[in-house]
This record gives structure tokens, C-alpha cells and sequence, in this order.
């Protein structure tokens, strides 16, 4: 094939709607555990969503060089449309379409990636009037906003402006309602300002009024009404969601969420011991665990010693376990990190803490929480208050309005009262 049609082929393909036109990068994500979590969905989760996991397995075996293994996942795609109950009124192929003419590209194809390109723009042809054209633009934006849901937090702000594109054009759909909502419950999740608004309360009931059998955001809505200090309609929620749909891995893991925020720790840790029998190997649900086991160390004493020191192992071992599974995720290293320096491994934690601040990816909010909690171990178990007062400063220089920085200016100010009198006396 000449250079000419070859580049004329690339300007057809880069205007295709799919994974490859969409911005995903690779570095961002360890794809490794990314195609776990999408294992885990296709197995646990609802079938009429699973064409969606393939398209975006497809994409992860192609971001590893593997196109062989990427037209598989394709081609499973393309079978369980074919064999699903997937409505007439709308084409869910277009996305996969064109992730075949990437991937057939890729293989040095061409002829075959011509094709598909062709299959792609027939069907965009006959939705091109209004009414049709909306409903092609549905499917494409739930699409996206769902893939940038599934890749990693950075892409969730894209995943919510998605949803909010299809919401503009069929307000009561119930799948996009549901996607939006978690959307910005996440975003909020990962927030760690002071000033975090509670948007995704009302927009989470909405999507539980409009499909109350989506266990998923009914957990996620009993979680913000804990936030919002409404114990009483969170555990009634919960309650439901657990009748529902008892053997959910991802129900049982924001269960155990809203149990450990309430403090029911030893609830918590029993509901995510069922989840990491369904999904071993679940960073998330390794990760709540740890959370879980650091809560209940305390400080040593001769009554609670054995005791301690087993939380202490199940803090380590689950937090390194998240580790393990996704290298690239800056909350596991800094819990790593956090249970290090409450089991006064120091060496450990001062490790774990200079590698974390030097990661990719790591944010100002990060290097706040990072600093912030290495500042309380320096003062409380290192008795270095000197220390202490250069990381809170470092907290503080960096400027967003978060509870971390609030927390060091008010640390600080009592830290300096402390010292001031001590050079007195």
C-alpha cells in the first residue's frame, strides 16, 4: 500500500469515535489491574453492559502490543451483541466497529481496516437525520463515559462531562443517570478539600428512583447520606441493597465501606472477607481491608499485645497486597505508607514515604496527605517535633483550601506554642 493511501486511510480512522481516538494513555493506568477489574465486572455485573468491557479489553491488549489477543476480545463483543436483547432503536457496533478498523490497521490489514472504517461511516449515514442522529450520539457518549469511568480517577472529570452530553439528550435514561451519578461521587470521593460539595446526593437518588435494582448506586447513595450525617436512610439502604444482591463483590465491598466510616469495623471486615473470596485478587477490596486492620492498631500494651500485633500483619500484608496489584496507584502507596508508620516500622515508612512523593501521577491533595501524616509520625513516635513543624510546613505551602492543610496550620500553631514555652523553662 502507498504512503498516500496509507495517510488517507490514518485521516479516516482519526475521525472514528472509539478507545483509540479517545485519549487513553497507557502510562496512565497499570493495565494489568485495569483488565482485572473489567474480568470482574464481566463476570459479576449486569449483561447487557458487556460488549462495553470487551471494546475496552480489546483496547488494553492492543496498548501491550497484542492485536492477536485484541481482535478476540472484538470478536467476543461483536457475539454477545449478536445474541443479546439489546434494543433496535439504537446501534451499539459504531465504537466497535471502528476499534476493529484500528486494530485490523495495527496488523498492517489495511484493506480490512478500509472496511470497517466503511461499515462505520454507512451507519453514521443513517442516523444522520435528528431524531436518529441523538440516539447514535447516546450510545457513543455512554460509551465513553463508561470507559473513561472504568480507566483510572484521573479520567473521571471526561467520564461525568460524557454522561452530561447524553443526559442533555435523553434526561430520564436510567443507565446514563446512574453513570453521571457515579461519576461525581467519585470525584468528590477522591476531593480532599475542606469545601467538597455534596452534588452527588441528589443525583444518585435520581438514579435510584429511576432504576431500583441498580444495587451499586444504592450503596454508593446510602454512602453520601452518611457523609451527610443521615445514618438512619444509609443503613436502610444498605439493608435493601444486601437483600437484593447478597453475592455482589461490589456491593459487599461499599458495604463494608459504609460500615468502616460508621466505625463497625469488625462488620466491615467480615463483609470484605466474603468479597476477597469472590474477587482475590481486588485492589480495592485489599485495600479496605487494610484500612480496615489500621483502624484497630493501637498502642502496645501487655493486655492488647497479641492481639495488635496480628492487626499490624493483616494491615501490612493487605496494604502491600494493593501494592502488588497496581503499582501505579498513588492512595495504595500512601496507605502502604500510613500502616508503615502506625506500626512504627520506620525505616519502612521513610522508604515508602520518598519513593510515594516522587511517583508519577501523585497530586498536590497526595503530597499534602503525605506530608500531613508524616508530620503526626515524626511528632507522635519519633518524638521529632522539629520534623514535625518542617512537614506541616511543607502542607501548608502548598496552597489548596484541603482538610490536610487546615488541620497542619492549626497542628502547627500548637506545635510552636509547645516549643516556644519549652525554651522558657
Amino acid at each position: 500500500m502507498s504512503n498516500i493511501v496509507k495517510k488517507s486511510l490514518m485521516d479516516r480512522l482519526l475521525k472514528l469515535q472509539c478507545h483509540f481516538t479517545w485519549g487513553l494513555l497507557g502510562e496512565d493506568v497499570d493495565i494489568d489491574n485495569v483488565e482485572e477489574r473489567l474480568n470482574d465486572q464481566i463476570e459479576y455485573l449486569q449483561d447487557a453492559l458487556k460488549h462495553r468491557m470487551y471494546n475496552l479489553l480489546a483496547y488494553l491488549k492492543h496498548l501491550k502490543g497484542d492485536h492477536e489477543k485484541a481482535m478476540i476480545q472484538l470478536q467476543k463483543a461483536e457475539e454477545h451483541i449478536q445474541r443479546s436483547n439489546i434494543s433496535e432503536d439504537t446501534d451499539v457496533r459504531t465504537v466497535m466497529y471502528a476499534n476493529f478498523a484500528w486494530v485490523f490497521y495495527h496488523q498492517n490489514q489495511f484493506n480490512k481496516s478500509f472496511t470497517y472504517a466503511e461499515k462505520v461511516e454507512t451507519i453514521i449515514k443513517q442516523y444522520e437525520s435528528p431524531p436518529k442522529k441523538n440516539t447514535l450520539l447516546l450510545d457513543i457518549y455512554g460509551e465513553q463515559g463508561w470507559t473513561y469511568l472504568s480507566f483510572t480517577g484521573k479520567y473521571y472529570k471526561w467520564a461525568a462531562e460524557c454522561f452530561e452530553k447524553a443526559l442533555e439528550l435523553d434526561p430520564e435514561d436510567p443507565e446514563l443517570n446512574s453513570g453521571y451519578a457515579m461519576a461525581v461521587y467519585r470525584m468528590e470521593s477522591f476531593s480532599c478539600s475542606s469545601n467538597t460539595e455534596n452534588k452527588s446526593f441528589l443525583l444518585l437518588k435520581r438514579a435510584v428512583d429511576l432504576n431500583p435494582r441498580d444495587t451499586v448506586v444504592k450503596v454508593l447513595l446510602a454512602l453520601k447520606c452518611l457523609d451527610m450525617k443521615n445514618y438512619n436512610q444509609g443503613a436502610m439502604l444498605i439493608k435493601q441493597a444486601l437483600q437484593e444482591q447478597r453475592e455482589s463483590p461490589y456491593v459487599l465491598r461499599y458495604v463494608a465501606k459504609f460500615y468502616r466510616k460508621n466505625k463497625q469495623i469488625n462488620e466491615a471486615i467480615a463483609r470484605l472477607q466474603e468479597a476477597v473470596r469472590l474477587t482475590p485478587t481486588s485492589i480495592t477490596v485489599h485495600y479496605e481491608l487494610a484500612k480496615c486492620y489500621k483502624y484497630l492498631i493501637k498502642m502496645p500494651t501487655d493486655d492488647n499485645k497479641q492481639q495488635n500485633d496480628e492487626n499490624i500483619a493483616n494491615a501490612i500484608f493487605h496494604s502491600e497486597k494493593a501494592v502488588e496489584l497496581n503499582r501505579l496507584s498513588v492512595g495504595a502507596h500512601i496507605l502502604l505508607a500510613q500502616v508503615y508508620m502506625k506500626a512504627n516500622e520506620h525505616e519502612k515508612a521513610k522508604e515508602e514515604f520518598n519513593k510515594t512523593l516522587t511517583m508519577n501521577g501523585i497530586d498536590s491533595e497526595q503530597k499534602q496527605e503525605l506530608h500531613f501524616y508524616w508530620a503526626l509520625h515524626l511528632k507522635h513516635l519519633r518524638r521529632s517535633e522539629s520534623g514535625a513543624v518542617r512537614h506541616f510546613k511543607e502542607v501548608i505551602d502548598i496552597q489548596n483550601p484541603t482538610w490536610f492543610r487546615e488541620t497542619a496550620i492549626k497542628e502547627l500553631e500548637r506545635l510552636e506554642e509547645t516549643m516556644r514555652l519549652g525554651s522558657h523553662n
